[in-house]
C-alpha cells in the first residue's frame, strides 16, 4: 500500500521536508516512488504538484496526518484525506473518565457475583428436586418390595379361590369312584 508522506530534509535544527509517495512498509528515508513538492514549516511555503497528488490518491495511495492537512491547506479534496484530530485531555477529565471507568467496573463485577449466585441457586435447588443415588436405590427396593408383595397377594387369593374348587371336585370325584357301602346281610 502507498502512502503520501513527509520525509525530512535540510540541515541541522532547521528541517524542510520533501511530500513523497513511497510504499508504507519502506523506511522513511527510503527510495520513493514520486516526489509531489516540498515543505517548509518556518516559512508555511508549500509547493506542491495537485495533479500527482490527485493522480496517486486516485490509484489508492493514502496521506498522513500531517500531509492530509497540508494538502486540505492547498484546497484539494479527496475521500482517502482523513485528518484525525488529536486533543489534550485535563487532569480533571482524565479523573472523570477513571472514575467512569471504576464504576462500569464495579457495576460489571455486581452482575457477574448475582448470576454467579443464582446460578448456584438453581444448581442447588435441582440437586435437591433430584434424588440422590441411596434415595434412588431405597425407591427401588421398595418398589420391588411393593411388587412382590402384590403378586403375593394375587396367588394367595387365587389359590383361594381355586382351592375350593378343587375339593368340591375332588369330593364330587371320591363320591363317584366309591362304591356305596353294602348293608350287610341279614342270614
Amino acid at each position: 500500500m502507498l502512502t503520501i508522506r513527509l520525509r525530512r530534509t535540510g540541515k541541522k535544527k532547521k528541517p524542510s521536508y520533501r511530500i513523497v509517495v513511497i510504499p508504507s512498509q519502506k523506511a522513511v528515508y527510503g527510495k520513493y516512488v514520486d516526489l509531489l513538492g516540498s515543505y517548509n514549516p518556518f516559512t508555511k511555503k508549500v509547493i506542491l504538484n495537485s495533479q500527482k497528488a490527485m493522480e496517486w490518491m486516485n490509484k489508492g495511495a493514502k496521506p498522513t496526518n500531517a500531509v492530509g492537512k497540508i494538502l486540505i491547506r492547498e484546497k484539494l479534496e479527496h475521500k482517502s484525506i482523513v485528518v484525525k484530530k488529536f486533543r489534550a485531555v485535563s487532569k480533571k477529565e482524565l479523573e472523570a473518565q477513571k472514575a467512569a471507568e471504576e464504576a462500569e467496573k464495579t457495576k460489571l463485577q455486581a452482575e457477574k457475583e448475582a448470576a454467579k449466585a443464582a446460578f448456584a441457586e438453581k444448581v442447588e435447588a435441582e440437586k435437591a428436586s433430584q434424588p440422590t443415588a441411596e434415595e434412588k436405590l431405597h425407591r427401588a427396593v421398595e418398589e420391588e418390595i411393593k411388587e412382590e408383595k402384590t403378586e403375593a397377594e394375587k396367588e394367595t387369593q387365587e389359590k383361594e379361590t381355586k382351592v375350593p374348587d378343587k375339593e368340591e371336585a375332588q369330593k364330587n370325584q371320591d363320591a363317584e369312584t366309591k362304591p356305596e357301602p353294602e348293608e350287610p346281610q341279614k342270614s
